[in-house]
């Protein structure tokens, strides 16, 4: 076995009470669901490697193994020009594997985004970068392998979903948790959303609404200052973004009832097990953060996610997470209305589970990383 090494983040962030909230957010590169990422991938491998992050030095880099594994998230698009990446790739020595690549795009699937030239040279030195003569990129969804397809990476990715599909290891986990869809619905937790995401103010406050009604919770991942509400450093708030976040919940409180309320409300996780153990308390969970409704099923808890652009609708398509497109839910839902909304298919779900593990089987192997009997499913 060649030895290996992690491009990126820990899976976890140890002691993370005594760290300050600005540097814990830069180790979860700014968004707790990347941590959900790196687990499940360690989880697939059956280790937990050494880490180098995207910023260390190539010699560092060049130190700590044969193949690196580098998990993405959606650096395909005009929003992110990966050159800087692409020059140092020019001084990586190891070969590498890229996990989980998503495109951003409108919801429609259709258009294809332009991406930048540093881009383009990153993955072109991310191929030639390959452990083998097989693909080395696996993508979120089948969109964004039209996206590589269009500009020439066709035959260097394979459509793989999420690997945090396979946290739970049960084969028939799909039968077991439709029993939990059928259930009735008594403590609903958030995956909260972003306060700059303005056209969907009504839907969040709607789903605030039930989580009030349900003494239910509001998990944040990001952003900065949402963390920082989360773990009472209220001082690292700016009053405008108070603001900004009062008016995209649709509450009307006093500045001094919206703390106490944000006291009462907001949490978040930076270890994946005890994020899982936390959503067993409730019945279900829905919101636009594709990997808090993840967890929440690989936990057995019913979960609903709000799809709102490409990477998160291309995810739910692959890995048959029930969705529902927010232009459709934009004036909001009730507590009534999940049973509606949420389609599940066990068998579905678990055979699309089979498939996608044996994809992966293969991914692993033809770059000479056999995987374990039982890494995936049991």
């Amino acid at each position: 076995m060649p030895s290996i090494f992690t491009f990126g983040l820990n899976e976890s962030v140890p002691a993370s009470h005594s760290i300050p909230t600005k540097e814990l957010y830069n180790l979860v590169g700014h968004n707790t669901g990347n941590l959900a990422f790196h687990y499940a991938i360690n989880r697939l491998i059956g280790s937990v490697p050494r880490t180098a992050s995207w910023s260390s030095s190539p010699e560092f880099v060049n130190s700590l193994g044969e193949i690196g594994i580098m998990p993405c998230a959606n650096q395909l698009g005009p929003h992110m020009n990966m050159g800087g990446m692409a020059n140092a790739f020019k001084q990586f020595n190891a070969k590498f594997l890229a996990i989980g690549l998503g495109a951003q795009g409108g919801v429609g699937h259709n258009d294809i985004p332009e991406l930048p030239e540093g881009t383009l040279a990153w993955l072109d030195a991310l191929v030639a970068h390959a452990p083998s003569n097989h693909p080395n990129i696996t993508v979120r969804g089948d969109y964004t392998l039209r996206v590589l397809e269009h500009y020439g990476f066709g035959d260097k990715a394979v459509s793989l979903g999420c690997p945090s599909l396979f946290i739970n290891k049960s084969a028939d986990h799909g039968v077991k948790l439709q029993q939990r869809y059928k259930a009735k619905i008594s403590k609903v937790a958030i995956a909260a959303g972003h306060p700059n995401w303005n056209a969907l103010s009504a839907l969040e406050a709607s789903l605030v609404r039930m989580m009030e009604d349900t003494n239910g919770m509001y998990i944040v991942q990001a952003t900065d200052e949402a963390v920082a509400l989360s773990r009472n450093d209220f001082d690292l708030v700016s009053p405008e973004y108070i603001t900004k976040t009062k008016n995209y919940l649709k509450l009307n409180l006093s500045d001094d009832q919206f703390i106490q309320w944000i006291r009462k409300y907001f949490i978040s996780f930076y270890n994946i097990p005890a994020w899982m153990e936390y959503l067993r308390r409730f019945d279900f969970i829905v919101g636009a953060r594709i990997h808090g409704v993840m967890l929440a099923i690989q936990a057995g808890v019913p979960g609903l996610c709000i799809a709102h652009d490409s990477r998160i609708r291309e995810l739910c398509e692959k890995c048959k997470i029930p969705y529902v497109m927010a232009n459709d839910v934009k004036e909001g839902i009730t507590l009534q209305d999940l049973p509606h909304l949420t389609e599940f298919d066990g068998i579905a779900f678990d055979q699309n589970r089979a498939a996608i593990a044996e994809e992966y089987r293969k991914f692993f192997e033809n770059n000479g990383l056999p995987l374990r009997q039982g890494n995936i499913l049991l």
